[in-house]
């Protein structure tokens, strides 16, 4: 099995006045072609505002890893497109996110203080989210899968369970705890470590329903 898991996000925030949605989109597939041809690559994800209309668009572009995405943008490639960019529609806010988690949190780059939230976490909001979808896809339909082979049941399972984290799950977990993922000022430090009791109360508290359920 070929599996590459994407080490590095950046994530742009640009506001787009509304007669220039068209533009901004045509643009974003030209610069998105210009990245394909990178070493690294690995995909782009463009989240439109509410109405996908005027507001502010965020676009999280992923490679396999930092110096990969550091080459795309120091490139004098994406140079020419951001010219175009702040040329027609204005500035825009980057931030760089590690690990693989940053098209998830991509709205979290707008916290106050300008930060991204570290990656323990992203990790913990991940595996918060994680741990009962699969639990509660292997009692259903788990079953029903099994006599399919292995191979196939597993397909079957991590096709669900991504779709469910990406649509369903992470977009609920990433409102309900934005607050905890931007306080990382020491001034916060007792949000911080609130936040993160609750989650480890929440995953033993699954883990003992769980486990009263599966036997």
């Amino acid at each position: 099995m070929d599996m590459r898991v994407s080490q590095a996000t950046a994530v742009i925030v640009q506001r787009v006045p509304a007669a220039e949605v068209g533009w901004f989109m045509d643009w974003q597939r030209g610069i998105t072609s210009a990245a394909e041809g990178f070493s690294g690559y690995r995909v782009t994800d463009v989240y439109p505002p509410a109405g996908g209309q005027e507001g502010d668009w965020v676009v999280a572009v992923s490679f396999d890893d930092k110096e990969s995405l550091r080459g795309w943008l120091d490139s004098p490639v994406r140079e020419q497109w951001v010219e175009k960019l702040q040329a027609r529609v204005g500035n825009f806010t980057l931030k760089v996110i590690p690990g693989g988690f940053g098209s998830w949190f991509a709205g979290c780059v707008q916290s106050p203080d300008g930060a991204s939230p570290p990656s323990w976490k992203m990790a913990l909001v991940v595996l918060l989210g994680l741990y009962p979808t699969v639990m509660l896809l292997t009692l259903f339909p788990g079953p029903y899968t099994q006599p399919l082979g292995l191979a196939l049941a597993m397909l079957i399972g991590n096709a669900l369970s991504v779709a469910i984290l990406q649509w369903a799950v992470m977009p609920v977990l990433n409102n309900l705890s934005a607050n905890w993922l931007g306080a990382n000022a020491a001034n916060q430090r007792a949000l911080s470590i609130g936040g993160l009791l609750v989650i480890l109360v929440l995953l033993a508290g699954m883990a003992y329903l769980f486990r009263l359920v599966t036997g």
